[in-house]
């Protein structure tokens, strides 16, 4: 993976990204347990977290447009500048109300949408494709290895200097995110120069070029359930199990440091591996994630076997996220098109996205109508049914369409 970073573009992409992961692996703790302390309510914390992926699903419409249209540099630089300002302003934003919270926040998340697509599409345009899979491993290890110790340093943090100066922390991180970017070498647009003349009506264009490959809707379908019911459920209910049954905010720190602990196993073991069958690895490593929700229902009845089990089950789940992640973006790079490829990933992130701000924003009143245990029982369920169900669908195994294979073979 070193030898990766001789490649003067990408060093500057991926330290960009580094920097961008330090204070993402801050903020949501620092977040969490601020508004807890200042608004109290479990629905205040599901509409801020709930405004923090609508406006991510925005920046994913957003860079879907600007994407392919624009320089790489110029748009991580303003995706990552949006982000750090808006998190400075929601430290303000605390003081007024929590509507103010909430748009700084979506804001923010506006700015982590655009990010994420068009760093995933400039690995694709500046990394060859034999160690593709190698620089999206290396790029996820050293995001993970920040949040490993992340949630813990920032719960520490918190307890130390309070929530207003972790957070101006983590925005000072973003605004240098942006500056390192801002140090990529200047190059031409992207070959698609429609994408910035004509966007929306292009627009079309990439969702045919989505709806070609069976093997990437089934994975959106997977990943919407993940994020909807698998991932918001924690979100929501991993605070109060930490604090109403496993002792404290320092629980849930040390839970998350365990599924970032596992993302970083799994990123070495993708970095030297390339499975014959990388779908097949990919959906069972995403059903993983279902054990999350399952072992969340455990503490309340023995809060030591829960304790134990909740943090292997983050493990696994942290394995499992990265085991699909890395082939996942892989295929994607290896089967789109160059000048579509921004739009896909941002198309990618719009839709898997898309739906968990319903879920952040509904779960509470779930939690509270039919009780904590059956929804995270069915959360748990449903994720693991629909990550192992996408197998069934042809190519999902290979993460490539056999229609385009036969098409190759008849173009030769």
């Amino acid at each position: 993976m070193p030898a990766i970073l001789r490649n003067p573009r990408f060093r500057l992409a991926w330290l960009s990204y580094t920097a961008s992961g330090a204070a993402t692996s801050l903020t949501p703790v620092a977040l969490t347990l601020f508004l807890l302390d200042t608004h109290g309510a479990v629905t205040a914390l599901g509409l801020v977290l709930g405004s923090r992926t609508v406006g991510f699903v925005l920046g994913a419409v957003l860079g879907g447009v600007i994407t392919d249209g624009y320089p790489r540099r110029t748009v991580l630089t303003v995706a990552s500048a949006v982000r750090g300002t808006a998190i400075l302003a929601s430290v303000a934003a605390f003081s007024v109300s929590l509507l103010a919270v909430c748009a700084a926040i979506l804001v923010a998340g506006i700015g982590e949408g655009i990010f994420r697509g068009a760093y995933q599409a400039l690995v694709g345009e500046v990394v060859a494709e034999p160690d593709r899979q190698r620089a999206n491993a290396l790029s996820t290890l050293s995001n993970r290895l920040l949040l490993v110790g992340g949630p813990t340093a920032a719960a520490l943090l918190y307890a130390l200097v309070g929530g207003s100066i972790t957070l101006l922390g983590t925005g000072l991180l973003w605004l240098g995110s942006a500056a390192l970017a801002l140090r990529l070498p200047r190059g031409e647009p992207p070959p698609s120069n429609d994408a910035r003349r004509r966007p929306f009506a292009d627009y079309a264009e990439v969702l045919r070029e989505a709806a070609r490959h069976r093997w990437f809707v089934a994975g959106l379908g997977s990943l919407v359930v993940w994020l909807a019911l698998g991932f918001a459920v924690q979100q929501v209910t991993l605070p109060l199990v930490s604090r109403n049954e496993l002792g404290g905010d320092t629980f849930m720190g040390v839970a998350l440091g365990c599924y970032s602990a596992g993302a970083v196993v799994a990123a070495l073991v993708m970095a030297r591996w390339t499975p014959r069958r990388p779908g097949l690895v990919a959906f069972v490593g995403l059903s993983f994630y279902g054990l999350v929700p399952l072992a969340l229902t455990v503490p309340s009845v023995s809060p030591q076997v829960g304790a134990v089990l909740v943090l292997l089950a983050y493990f696994l789940g942290g394995v499992g996220i990265e085991a699909f992640n890395i082939p996942w973006f892989s295929a994607i790079q290896r089967e789109v098109p160059p000048e579509r490829m921004g739009r896909l990933f941002s198309f990618d992130f719009m839709v898997s996205h898309g739906v968990a701000p319903l879920g952040l924003i509904l779960l509470p009143y779930a939690l509270t109508a039919a009780g904590q245990t059956p929804v995270l029982l069915a959360c748990g369920v449903l994720t693991l049914a629909a990550s192992l169900g996408a197998l069934a669908i042809p190519g999902a195994h290979q993460l490539a369409d056999p229609r385009s294979a036969r098409q190759v073979e008849v173009d030769r």
